[in-house]
């Protein structure tokens, strides 16, 4: 073979090359630009995936949170009505009844309480006692309440329990009655009672449930709050409808 024939066979060989390099390259090139599109399409496919999502999250209503019920106290028992939850159960705490000073509202002391910085001294302070039941004239021949929770009530110490209505509600003490007026429902009923209106000390009207308990620490007679059933007067108070030296009942009310 002569060197024009060789010369003539590299350059056919190298033109062929420079072909299939092109073709290759074009091949390359028409995939990187498929593919370039693919992904701008799913880009953009994305984009209207979220705004769409965010527009239906936007048109969605707000979900309601559960709503709390209603606290209220059940005076002279240590459980709730069926429609109502426990929060805690405890003791009635208030003023001395021969006290001038101090306050004038009934608690409802927790069995379980917990301390901060205290001293064991008697300063000069404000106090709190514990709660019995006054009702010695009522315990034989006028029984008013339910005795079916307790043989005897007369001074010993005042339970009490704090509820909370299982749906929203509005709890209203409605006195000198035993049933909830229309629309409402009745949580429990009992008599209405608070301090003797001869001592020093005063505090709020409570309704004590209608089959009190006493608190397991017993009969002790410490005296300290006490709890007597409330009379009416006629005069200013009309009579009818109310009756002079009859006792005021009392029930617990909630609306749904």
């Amino acid at each position: 073979m002569d060197f024009a024939q060789l010369s003539r066979n590299i350059s056919q060989r190298c033109y062929i090359s420079s072909l299939i390099a092109f073709g290759l390259l074009l091949i390359l090139t028409i995939t990187i630009l498929h593919q370039d599109a693919r992904i701008r399409k799913m880009e953009q496919n994305s984009e209207q995936n979220r705004f769409l999502s965010k527009k239906s999250l936007d048109d969605k209503p707000d979900t309601p949170k559960p709503a709390l019920g209603s606290l209220y106290t059940r005076w002279g028992r240590t459980t709730c009505p069926p429609y109502s939850n426990i929060v805690y159960d405890g003791v009635v705490g208030g003023q001395h009844y021969d006290s001038t000073g101090g306050g004038s509202n009934l608690l409802c002391l927790p069995n379980d309480p917990i301390w901060a910085n205290f001293t064991t001294d008697l300063e000069v302070a404000a106090t709190i006692y514990g709660s019995e039941y006054q009702i010695a004239t009522y315990n034989v021949k006028n029984r008013l309440f339910s005795f079916a929770n307790a043989k005897t009530l007369h001074d010993h110490n005042v339970p009490c329990a704090v509820c909370l209505t299982r749906q929203p509600a509005v709890v209203m003490m409605l006195p000198a009655r035993t049933q909830c007026y229309a629309g409402w429902t009745a949580e429990y009923s009992g008599y209405l009672m608070t301090e003797h209106n001869g001592h020093k000390g005063r505090h709020e009207y409570v309704c004590v449930d209608n089959a009190p308990e006493a608190d397991p620490a017993g009969y002790r007679n410490d005296d300290g709050t006490l709890l007597y059933f409330v009379q009416a007067v006629c005069g200013s108070l009309p009579c009818p409808p109310y009756v002079n030296g009859q006792e005021l009942t009392c029930v617990v009310c909630s609306k749904y």
